[in-house]
């Protein structure tokens, strides 16, 4: 169900592994020290993609197995309805003011219908804006999912970091450069570490509520 996701996000963090190890590798040797910094400021780039990666492709992943039940929207978890009635939502917010009260029955028509949802597979329910810690946490709490959105001991502003550095170098705010040169090779080394835990957490999290069907109504909260 998952498997080959997560051996497309294996591939993705093998990147950060070989790059953490090509900077070991020339800080012993002790050679280079300015390729060293802009490496070290890249891997910030390589982590993100993979936190990326990870948490799109696993959104579209469940919704691509919630589609197959071919359930009613009334049977799904009450956050879900966001996801699965997308489009009915956004056809309710883009309407003007003419046809706005026949979008407002079209949308209770379809949530309370019993015919099986056309779940669109491609939403992802955020505000759009680079993965951090709080689209993390949207997700989880739309999703139902059990459990904490990032596993204990994997601080929260770490993501944001991430974050901050990957736009700062990608938007050219700053060089690599000069972000790699404020860690040492130790802090970086952690850093993969913690987001190859995050990666995996995150599909396990769905993987669960798959696996449980969590995803149903049960008409308790």
């Amino acid at each position: 169900m998952y498997q080959s996701l997560e051996l497309e996000i294996t591939d993705r963090l093998n990147q950060s592994k070989e790059l953490i190890r090509h900077i070991s590798n020339l800080e012993l040797d002790n050679q280079n020290f300015e390729l060293i910094k802009i490496q070290k400021g890249y891997l910030f780039v390589s982590l993100y993609s993979s936190i990326e990666y990870t948490i799109t492709s696993v959104v579209s992943r469940y919704l691509e197995i919630l589609k197959q039940e071919q359930l009613k929207p009334m049977d799904y978890q009450r956050y879900l309805l966001c996801a699965v009635l997308d489009g009915k939502f956004n056809a309710l917010v883009g309407s003007g003011k003419k046809k706005i009260w026949d979008k407002k029955k079209e949308f209770f028509d379809a949530l309370f219908s019993s015919e099986p949802v056309d779940i669109d597979d491609s939403v992802f329910p955020t505000d759009g804006i680079n993965i951090s810690n709080k689209q993390i946490e949207d997700i989880w709490g739309i999703f139902h999912l059990g459990g904490q959105p990032v596993p204990e001991g994997i601080n929260i502003w770490v993501l944001n970091e991430i974050k901050e550095h990957r736009n700062a170098i990608a938007h050219g705010r700053e060089k690599a450069s000069d972000i790699g040169g404020r860690y040492t090779f130790s802090t970086l080394n952690q850093r993969v570490i913690d987001i190859e835990r995050l990666c995996f957490h995150i599909v396990a999290g769905f993987r669960e509520s798959s696996n449980t069907k969590a995803y149903l109504y049960t008409g308790t909260e």
